[in-house]
C-alpha cells in the first residue's frame, strides 16, 4: 500500500506521529509500505525521510505555515483557505502521477486529510482517506467517492451525520513500553528541582489555543508562583507565544523546549507533574495517551474526543473551551494535591494499558484495509471474483 503523508517532511504533529506508529505496527504484519511526503519548492525537507521506511518526498508548495500565521487576520481568510486547497490539490496531482510511474503498484493508496484524493485519483487502486476531524464543506462531495473514509474517537462518531456515509473507527494505540512513569526525567537539567511543573506537548498553532494555556497559568501561579509549564514542540506561532509570555511576566516560569523526537518525549512527560491541553478542537490526541501511559493527570478542554480519553475526576479535569480561569483552577487543584495526582496517573496508566494498543489497531486497519481491496477488485472485476 502507498501513504500519502503531505506534511511528514515538514512537522512531526499528532498525525504524522499516529500514521508513523500505524505504519510500522503494519509492517510488522507483513504488509508493504511506502510513503509519499512533500518538501517545500525553495529549500529542502525539515527532516529526513525514516530510514526504516521506503520513502518517496515529492517537491510541491507548502503553505501551511504561511496559513497558521495569517488565518486570524482579517481580511486572509479566504487567501489562507484558497492557497492550503491548491497547495494540497496540487500535491495530490504529484503524488498519483508518481505512483502510477512506479513499477509495482499498490493495493490501496491512503490519505491523511487529504480530502480531495478520491476526486483526483485515477481509479487505477482504492483510495481511502484518513479524517482527523471535521472537513470544509466544499470538501463532501469529494469525500463520498472515497472506497474508504477511516477516522477514530469523536470524528468516527460524528463524521457520518456530516458526510452522508459511513466511517471506519480504528482506534489508535500508544507505546506503553516507552511511555511509562518509571526512569529518567529532566528536571534537574531544566532547573526545576522544587517546581510544579505543568507539560504541553502539542504544535505551536492557533487550534491548540495556548494564548489561553499562558494566560491560565499566569493565573494559577498568583496562588502558586511555583508552577512552571513546559512546553515541547515547534510551530509558527513560537515567537508570539514567547512575547505574550513577556507580557504576562511569566517568561522566567515557561520553558519553550521546541522539537523534541517521539522517542524522546518520554522523559519530558516523566519530568512534569500534570499535562495540560488547551485545544479549541481535538479529535483523539496521541499527547493524551501518552501522557496517561506516563501516569500523569490530565487537564484538557472539554472538546472533540477528549472525554474518549479522559474521565473526570479519576483521572483528570475537562474545562470549557477557551476558558482560562477554570482551566487555571483545575491545574492548581491536581498540582496542590499530591495524593490524588498520583491516584489519577495510576488510574490513567491501568486505562492506558488496558484500552489501546498499537499492534492491535494495527490489526483493525488491516482488516478495513482489505475488505475495501476486495471490494475494489469485485466492483472491477465481477466474474473474476465471483469464480
Amino acid at each position: 500500500m502507498t501513504y500519502l503523508l503531505r506534511c511528514l517532511s515538514m512537522m512531526r504533529g499528532g498525525g504524522e506521529t499516529q500514521h508513523l506508529s500505524w505504519i510500522r505496527a503494519l509492517k510488522q504484519l507483513g504488509v508493504e509500505v511506502t510513503v509519499i511526503s512533500g518538501r517545500p519548492l525553495l529549500a529542502g525537507a525539515v527532516y529526513p525521510p525514516e530510514p526504516d521506511l521506503d520513502t518517496i518526498t515529492l517537491r510541491s508548495p507548502y503553505m501551511r505555515d504561511f496559513v497558521y500565521r495569517v488565518q486570524s487576520t482579517r481580511g486572509f481568510g479566504r487567501l489562507s483557505m484558497w492557497s492550503l486547497h491548491a497547495d494540497e490539490e496540487l500535491f495530490c496531482k504529484l503524488a498519483f502521477a508518481r505512483i502510477a510511474a512506479e513499477p509495482r503498484q499498490p493495493d490501496l493508496v491512503l490519505a491523511h486529510a487529504l480530502h480531495q484524493a478520491p476526486r483526483l485519483s485515477p481509479g487505477t487502486w482504492p483510495v481511502a482517506v484518513y479524517l482527523p476531524g471535521p472537513p470544509h464543506p466544499r470538501y463532501v462531495s469529494d469525500l463520498r467517492q472515497a472506497d474508504a473514509l477511516i477516522s477514530d474517537g469523536w470524528a468516527a462518531q460524528q463524521l457520518p451525520a456530516m458526510i452522508g456515509r459511513p466511517v471506519d473507527n480504528v482506534t489508535k494505540g500508544v507505546d506503553i513500553e516507552t511511555f511509562n512513569p518509571s526512569g529518567p526525567n529532566l528536571r534537574d537539567a531544566l532547573g526545576l528541582a522544587g517546581r510544579r511543573v505543568v507539560i504541553c506537548v502539542t504544535r505551536l498553532v492557533p487550534i491548540k489555543n495556548l494564548h489561553m494555556m499562558l494566560a491560565a497559568i499566569a493565573h494559577a501561579r498568583e496562588t502558586d508562583p511555583a508552577i512552571a509549564l513546559v512546553l515541547v514542540g515547534e510551530g509558527p506561532l513560537r515567537a508570539p507565544l514567547e512575547a505574550r509570555a513577556a507580557e504576562l511576566g511569566i517568561s522566567e516560569a515557561v520553558r519553550f523546549a521546541g522539537y523534541v523526537p517521539q522517542a524522546e518525549t518520554a522523559a519530558w512527560y516523566r519530568t512534569a507533574d500534570v499535562f495540560a491541553l488547551s485545544s479549541d478542537f481535538d479529535n483523539s490526541p496521541n499527547v493524551v495517551l501518552e501522557a496517561m501511559a506516563s501516569g500523569l493527570p490530565i487537564v484538557a478542554t472539554d472538546v472533540g474526543g477528549l472525554r474518549d480519553y479522559v474521565t473526570p475526576p479519576d483521572g483528570g479535569s475537562l474545562t470549557p473551551k477557551g476558558e482560562a480561569q477554570p482551566f487555571a483552577e483545575a491545574i492548581g487543584a491536581w498540582l496542590s494535591d499530591r495524593e490524588r495526582a498520583a491516584a489519577a496517573g495510576r488510574y490513567n496508566r491501568d486505562a492506558a494499558v488496558a484500552r489501546f494498543c498499537w499492534p492491535a489497531s494495527a490489526a483493525n486497519m488491516l482488516a478495513v484495509y482489505q475488505r475495501v481491496v476486495d471490494r475494489f477488485a469485485r466492483d472491477r472485476h465481477p466474474v473474476a471474483a465471483a469464480s
